[in-house]
């Protein structure tokens, strides 16, 4: 199948989401402990229940090694109405090589251009060093009101989330260095 291409560099591309073809590899990506706990958050549905849920991301785009068309993962941008939030779901294998920062990036430029936003917000847990520093690599900042505090999905104890944002010319600047 061709999927309409979004973004890409010569490593990777950012494609449209297909659920015929993406739902399953997102769904069983859910069910990793990781993934649940970076996003504080347990998936309970069943896999019926989960492709039928409405797509209400504004992007939801899969990262595609371009080398042999392999799904690598998933960036989602927050609905619409909603602060422009972008985050990441890497599948298990491809954690750790890379992948996630020039997804990221990607997602970056792609929102700026395609949506015309001055800023894009993201963010992740306290516990979860390899996010801080793709975050950092991406160029975002702390954000200026802080971070947020939640309680941990499983043991009700108190979590901060990191709040991080990217200002467009912020962006520019930082990838000029």
């Amino acid at each position: 199948m061709d999927r309409k291409v979004f973004i890409s560099d010569r490593d990777i591309s950012l494609a449209e989401y297909c659920p015929s073809i993406d739902d399953k590899s997102h769904f069983f990506c859910w069910q990793d402990a990781e993934t649940q706990k970076g996003y504080n958050h347990q998936m309970t549905d069943s896999f019926e229940a989960f492709c039928k849920r409405p797509i209400r991301s504004r992007l939801l785009a899969v990262i595609i090694r371009n080398e042999d068309n392999e799904p690598l993962g998933i960036v989602s941008l927050s609905p619409e109405g909603s602060p422009p939030d972008l985050a990441i779901m890497l599948y298990k294998p491809y954690r750790r090589k890379g992948y996630g920062t020039k997804a990221f990036a990607l997602a970056c430029a792609y929102c700026f251009e395609a949506f015309n936003f001055e800023y894009l917000y993201a963010g992740c847990y306290e516990t979860n060093l390899i996010s801080r520093k793709m975050l950092k690599a991406c160029g975002f900042v702390p954000h200026p009101d802080g971070d947020s505090h939640e309680t941990h999905y499983l043991t009700g104890e108190p979590i901060t989330q990191y709040d991080f944002v990217l200002r467009r010319k912020d962006r520019n600047s930082h990838h000029q260095r």
